[in-house]
């Protein structure tokens, strides 16, 4: 896995290991640790298995205040590394995700 990105380290695991999938989906913190990737306790993370026969909805975060639901324009970004994975997380996570990709990549030099 040296000099892949976390994405890529994540589908490649998922696809060949059934023990690592399992693991994903039922507690991500604990298969992501088992990648280098530390995640705070305020963080919570879902990773999902996408299925051949499913079509998957992300629907953003409501505006933190009514009064701005008709002005917060950029509540959610897309991020994606090359064209495997696409990452869909909440503006303040950002942070996070790049936090992650350095600990992954600290892990596996």
């Amino acid at each position: 896995m040296a000099n892949q990105s976390l994405e890529r380290a994540l589908v490649e695991r998922a696809w060949r290991d059934p023990e690592f999938r399992s693991l994903m989906e039922t507690d991500p913190k604990a298969a992501l640790k088992t990648l280098g990737v530390e995640i705070p306790d305020t963080v919570k993370v879902n990773i999902r298995m996408q299925r051949r026969d499913t079509l998957y909805f992300v629907i953003p975060p409501s505006a933190e205040h009514a009064e701005d639901a008709d002005t917060v324009i950029n509540q959610m970004d897309l991020w994606q590394s090359a064209d495997l994975f696409c990452w869909i997380m909440p503006q303040a996570l950002k942070l996070e995700l790049l936090a992650m990709r350095q600990d992954y990549r600290k892990a596996h030099p």
